[in-house]
Order: C-alpha cells, then structure tokens, then sequence
C-alpha cells in the first residue's frame, strides 16, 4: 500500500482501529490488469515510490537546496535531488539529468545482480571500457560516509569513426567523462557524466553536488521479473494441485484464475521484507473463489443486497478490460461499478445479473450509495488537517487507508460535510482508490503545488484513479481547469 505525502500530517481525531483493504476480484476470477501502457516501463525498470527507507547523511557534501527537486529511480531503488531547472527523463532504461542549454548529461543506470548463485558485478574499470577510445583515466577512492564504491575520471572520444578515407584528415574531439560506482547488496549504481566538448568546472562542481545527494534505499527490492518468479514459487508451493504459470503483462495464472501482479508489486517495493504477506492473502482469495457455486456467483439480489457499493475506476480500463460489468459515467476519466463486499475481496456486478435482478443501473446506484453512507456510519472516516488558527482548515485527507475513502465523493451528504470544513469551494486529488487529498480554492499555489504531488502518486499508488483534479461546489463534482500560468 503506497502511503502518500500527505499522509504524514496529525490527524484530529482520536486513532480508530486498522480495516483491512480489500482484495479487488472481478468476477469472473479475474484482476484487473492496468492499462497496457503502464507495462513497457514497469516491466523494464519497476514503478517509481515516494516513501522508502533511506539513511540519513548529514555530511555538508550532502546538503540538499531546499529548492532542489527529487528525482525518484526504479523499483524504489534510488532518490536523487537536482536544481529545478535541470531536466529529468529517460532514455531507452538509463535515467537522465540533463542542464538546461547545454549538451551536457548526467546519466544513471542501475543494474542487479541477484539470482542464485549471484552473478557478479562488473567492477568499474569493466564499466569504463564503454569509452573504447580513453586516456588520462584517474581513480579516486571510496567516500566512508556514503554507498560510494569509486570513481574514475577522463577523456573519451564518443563520435562514431569516419570513413577510412577522412580519417587521414580527421580531428579526434576529446569529452571529459566521470563515473561514479554506488552498491548496496546486489544492486550496483552507475553515475556517468559526459561534458560537451569542453571540460566545465562549473559543471563539475554541480554535478558532484548532485551526485552527492543520491542515496540508495536500505534494502532494495528485486526487479518485477524476479518478483512474478517468487510469486509463481510461491503459488506452486502453496497450491500444489493446481497449475501455476506465469503469463504475459506481468500477471500469474493459478488454476483458472489470473491475477495481475502491478498493485502487489507498487506495495512490494516499499516493504520487501513483506513479500508472502502481500501476495498470499490475495492467492488464498482466488483459489477459494473457484470453490464457489451457483448461489455465490450468480447470487440473488436479496442475498447481497446489504453489501453492494459503488467503486469508482477509470474510464479506460473499463472500456478496455470490464465493459460487461455494470457502469455508470462520472467525471475526471472516471466511471462508478458496482461491487459485492466480501470479507476479504469484493467482485464486480455484471450486467447480466443486473438483468436476472430487473433492475436497472440506476436503481443498483441508489442502492449502493445507501450502503455506503450506512458503511462510514458505523466506521467513521478519520481525517488529517492542516490549516491555522487564522484561516482555519485549508487542507483535508483520510488518516487511513480504505478501499472506500475515494468513492465517497458520490455522496451528497459527505460532499455538503467536507465543504463545511474547509468553508467553501474545494479542489479535489484522487490518485488512487483508497486516498484523496481535498484543499480549499483560496491558495492557488498550494493547489499547483497539491495537483504536482497527486500526478506523482498516481503513478505509483496502488489501484491508481486518476491524475487530473476535481472540483466540488455547491453544484457537484467536475473537472478542475487551471489557468496557465
């Protein structure tokens, strides 16, 4: 379960007891995989995380501008701060800071060597003959308050060889390079700087600021290929009798279920120390799930009449991969399905059971809104603010995570509530299903500011909803338009 930024803050009201977030079990026995484009990059590289355990450095080599930005590596590997105007991006794996203006590069791989046996690392001068063409190689030892291994120094010729026939006339251009080694466990960090044709100081001097910044997480988590190995191990021992296999898009195939392993893997990265915990709870769901008979999958309407509620999901996915399941439209690239709760999982509505009921989605809506106000009565949502004693509650989040936090916002009740708070008009965040940030529309930069950090999350949390803002009046929900600035 990915634990956003804001989630820090004190809350206001007295600790209520854990509720476990409940596994999603679409009916029939599938999970919902995520939109194919979301799987070149995890697949490759891992999602990225905002919470991880990183030692702390308090050395001044380390010290961090408060006006720097963090850059945040694969799978939860490494976190890295730059000035704002540098750019961050990918290119084809390596991750890359690059100046402005300049043809300059600030380049980081990462590379693991897990496996049994382990495979070795490559040590730096192995790393160093991408330069085929070098000179003036200098080495500099490890720094003892830090992860770093070593580091080298030179001159490489990086232009591809001219034809023979120019080559009697050809000039070499020489590029200063230095690399930075960093390894914790079997995971090794490769820092590359590569000058434009001339050697920089200034440039130089920036550069080891920010190389000086990158920490290493404590303990680093297996890339997604040896993640769906250990989950097929795991599957294979747990439920011998069934066949086990993994699939295509990062998903496990057990008996006739197939469960997509993304969200497992979000909330993995952040605790690999929790790996069975994570995974078998919702392995156990799925191989129960195929023991049910007639009455549980095409249960009548009185029987779970009581635990039908709304879930709020996106657009796309719908349309894609579940439009037989019962749908109604919202806003914000969101759609409302209907669920049947479950004690540890819930499964989506179809429209043909909506049929075998006669009832309409409408009518299902009602229902399920019901349930939920009935569902946070007996469990009250507990809320973080920040605010003054001046302006009073300027920003407002769960305190706990729960699969039925972000749905919420389909109640008109909690709507008139949580404008009541804040004392007015509010932009809304739903990145992921089970958090939401609400602030008031007086602080345009925090709004900038919150609207940054949700975008973030929504490429990291687990059950991710949606990366655009809301807006909720007197009138509703819709969509936030920003002005540009």
């Amino acid at each position: 379960m990915h634990v956003p930024w804001w989630s820090q803050l004190r809350a206001t009201s007295s600790a209520l007891p854990d509720r476990p977030i409940k596994a999603e079990l679409p009916y029939p026995l599938h999970l919902p995989p995520l939109p194919a484009s979301f799987f070149p990059r995890l697949i490759r590289h891992g999602p990225r995380a905002t919470i991880a355990r990183y030692p702390s450095r308090e050395s001044p080599l380390t010290k961090i501008p408060d006006h720097w930005q963090t850059f945040l590596g694969p799978a939860n590997w490494f976190q890295v701060s730059h000035p704002p105007h540098w750019t961050a991006g990918e290119r084809k794996g390596t991750y890359t800071l690059t100046p402005p203006d300049s043809d300059a590069i600030l380049a980081i791989n990462c590379l693991w060597f897990g496996g049994t046996p382990a495979a070795p690392a490559p040590s730096i001068e192995q790393v160093t003959r991408q330069f085929p063409h070098s000179r003036k190689i200098h080495r500099y030892p490890a720094r003892p308050d830090s992860d770093l291994m070593e580091s080298f120094t030179g001159e490489a010729v990086l232009d591809p060889p001219p034809p023979w026939y120019r080559r009697l006339f050809h000039r070499k251009q020489w590029r200063r390079w230095k690399l930075w080694s960093f390894q914790k466990g079997p995971l090794l960090v490769i820092v590359s700087l590569i000058h434009p044709t001339e050697r920089d100081p200034d440039l130089d001097a920036l550069a080891e600021m920010i190389v000086g910044t990158l920490l290493l997480a404590d303990v680093p988590a297996p890339p997604p290929d040896e993640f769906a190995t250990r989950a097929l191990g795991l599957a294979r021992k747990k439920f011998p009798l069934l066949e086990c296999k993994l699939g295509e898009d990062f998903q496990l195939h057990v008996g006739e279920s197939t469960i997509n392993l993304f969200n497992f893997y979000r909330t993995f990265v952040k605790t690999p120390d929790r790996f069975e915990e994570i995974l078998l709870p919702a392995l156990t769901t799925v191989v129960q799930v195929q023991e049910w008979g007639s009455e549980q999958t095409d249960p009548s309407f009185d029987t779970v009449q009581e635990r039908i509620m709304p879930m709020l999901y996106p657009e796309s996915v719908w349309q894609e991969k579940f439009p037989d399941f019962v749908c109604l439209p919202w806003v914000g690239g969101l759609v409302i399905l209907y669920v049947v709760d479950e004690a540890q999982a819930y499964w989506y509505i179809r429209k043909d059971l909506l049929e075998r009921w006669s009832m309409e989605p409408d009518d299902l809506h009602d229902v399920a809104i019901k349930n939920l106000e009935n569902y946070f009565e007996k469990q009250p949502m507990e809320l973080a603010v920040a605010g003054s004693e001046e302006s009073g509650p300027r920003m407002l989040m769960p305190s706990r995570a729960d699969s039925y936090n972000c749905v919420r916002f389909l109640s008109e009740s909690f709507l008139t509530k949580i404008r009541r708070v804040i004392g007015g008009n509010l932009a809304v965040g739903l990145p992921g299903r089970d958090f939401f940030v609400a602030l008031s529309l007086d602080s345009p930069s925090m709004i900038e500011q919150v609207r940054k950090k949700v975008q973030e999350d929504f490429e990291q949390m687990d059950h991710p909803l949606t990366s655009k803002m809301l807006l909720v009046t007197t009138d509703g929900v819709s969509e936030l338009v920003l002005e540009e600035t």
